[in-house]
């Protein structure tokens, strides 16, 4: 079964902007390690460079070596070799290697002939690869190069030992610069680092040497310069995310906002009322805003339809007893001497009457609406002692039953539970036929359940759709107002609760759950 997809989810304001000023802090972080990263790179692509052209080296003098020793070229080998980088992106740079200590004295080894047959060759590459190029013998000593170091051994350096070992090699080292840096569009590099490679020079299987290739790294710099144009379009690109994702967040923050201000002033211009929720999805605190507004407008909407119906009601029931008294007293003033005495009696009772009425009603009136509008004392009532205290005042027409595991206590204001239970009493005692109600009490879902029980000729159909309504009553006539029963409602509902009321074949039960 599909689950009924719930809110979108929203992210505060505080996110939103967090998002927005880490994305501008962290461009430039990105932008140190991505270069950083791209110098790795650039690095590592050297050493690949330089590696190849070890094995064309290394190829070229095994070949020369073996035809000065008379023995037929080195058959291809079976198998495919690859030598992989050695050097990580985020490389250690070596400080710069040590001029030669010593130099060679016996040259007379057949190597060193294959290296002189060799070095024109180097040489000439070297005019377009800009490789620096030495070949070494078995003990460290150049027998071909480049630079022009033939003789220097270079046996203290730690690639060229790893290279003697049988191993490859290679390492980063800070380059020596001599004099100003060549221009960005020159073929000759201006990076700050060297790498260097030590290939072991193998025939039938043993070291006889080792080709050692040193070659500047290209820097960043260079690199971006020659990828202008890409970059260029990288920062164009970047500019345009940067501007996408301010609007994007003064959309989610401005428009919303703009929404529930349009809302509300055609509210104020006298429109209908409508919805300050806006469509879409916003930040967590816009929304908590709007909905607690769309709230508050129909609360106040609803606060002023009961106002305009509240003050209606009460000039209907106020109108009656004015009206009476008014009319008693004209009578009087105008028929004083004429008047017999019990007939006067008699009309000063009449307007004592509404005034007693009138006084009930505006007490009553006053009592609910404290109870509608004040804030919840949430003082802790004894329930057993409230009991008590009506057992008292109602005596022997009142039966109470009360569960063991009835609440002890309730968290509420005091008057309120008071006027709640005393209105549901006397109106079961009025109704009662002259027999005694009763009064259960008990525990419902971790609540206070009151129900009060009378055996009179119970409620018809018609009233009982309206005996909660203000100023209904069946007993006008004996002074009632109407309001008891409205009082216990907006008791149960300040409260979250709710009453109920039941109509039995000898009697009527109404339910208090608080």
């Amino acid at each position: 079964m599909r689950r009924a997809a719930g809110p979108p989810r929203r992210f505060s304001i505080r996110y939103w902007v967090l998002l927005a000023n880490a994305f501008v802090l962290l461009l430039p972080v990105f932008a140190v390690w991505f270069l950083r990263l791209w110098d790795g790179h650039l690095v590592r692509v050297t050493e690949q460079q330089l590696v190849a052209e070890s094995v064309v080296v290394g190829e070229a003098v095994r070949d020369a070596l073996r035809q000065i020793e008379g023995l037929p070229p080195a058959a291809v080998p079976a198998e495919t070799q690859t030598l992989e980088p050695l050097l990580p992106l985020h490389y250690t740079l070596e400080p710069p290697a040590p001029d030669a200590a010593r130099r060679a004295t016996d040259r007379s080894a057949p190597l060193w002939r294959a290296g002189a047959a060799v070095e024109p060759l180097l040489r000439r590459a070297a005019r377009t690869n800009l490789s620096g190029v030495r070949v070494l013998d078995a003990h460290g000593c150049v027998v071909a190069s480049t630079g022009g170091d033939v003789g220097a051994c270079l046996d203290d350096r730690a690639e060229v030992r790893q290279a003697l070992a049988g191993q490859y090699a290679a390492l980063a080292r800070e380059r020596r610069v001599d004099g100003a840096p060549p221009p960005l569009g020159s073929d000759s590099r201006r990076g700050d680092v060297r790498v260097f490679t030590a290939l072991p020079l193998r025939d039938d299987g043993q070291v006889v040497g080792v080709v050692l290739m040193s070659r500047t790294s290209s820097s960043p710099l260079e690199a971006v310069w020659t990828l202008r144009y890409s970059v260029v379009a990288g920062l164009l690109l970047c500019l345009a995310m940067t501007v996408a994702i301010s609007v994007f967040l003064s959309r989610r923050i401005a428009r919303p906002v703009q929404a529930i201000t349009a809302a509300a002033t055609a509210m104020t211009r006298g429109e209908p009322s409508r919805s300050l929720v806006p469509s879409g999805r916003m930040p967590a605190e816009v929304a908590t805003l709007s909905e607690a507004l769309d709230r508050l407008t129909a609360q106040l909407t609803d606060r002023a339809a009961y106002i305009a119906d509240f003050a209606a009601n009460v000039s209907h029931e106020l109108k009656t007893p004015i009206t009476g008294i008014r009319g008693a007293v004209e009578l009087l003033r105008e028929s004083w001497d004429e008047m017999p005495a019990a007939q006067r009696r008699r009309f000063l009772d009449n307007v004592d009457a509404d005034a007693r009425h009138m006084e009930r009603l505006v007490t009553r009136l006053l009592q609910l609406a404290r109870i509608q509008s004040a804030p919840d004392a949430a003082e802790r009532v004894d329930v057993h002692e409230l009991i008590s205290d009506l057992t008292a005042r109602y005596g022997d027409r009142v039966h109470w039953h009360v569960a063991p595991a009835a609440p002890a206590a309730v968290v509420m204001h005091p008057d309120h539970l008071e006027a709640a239970l005393h209105n549901l009493i006397d109106n079961g005692v009025r109704h009662g036929g002259g027999r005694p109600i009763d009064v259960d009490v008990e525990a419902r879902a971790g609540r206070l359940c009151i129900r009060v029980r009378d055996y009179g000729d119970g409620i018809s159909p018609a009233n009982r759709a309206r005996i909660f309504d203000r100023f209904f009553t069946t007993e006008r006539d004996r002074g009632g107002t109407g309001l008891g029963l409205a009082i216990v409602r907006a008791v149960a509902e300040t409260r979250g609760g709710r009453v109920d009321v039941e109509s039995l074949r000898d009697g009527t039960a109404f339910t208090l759950l608080l």
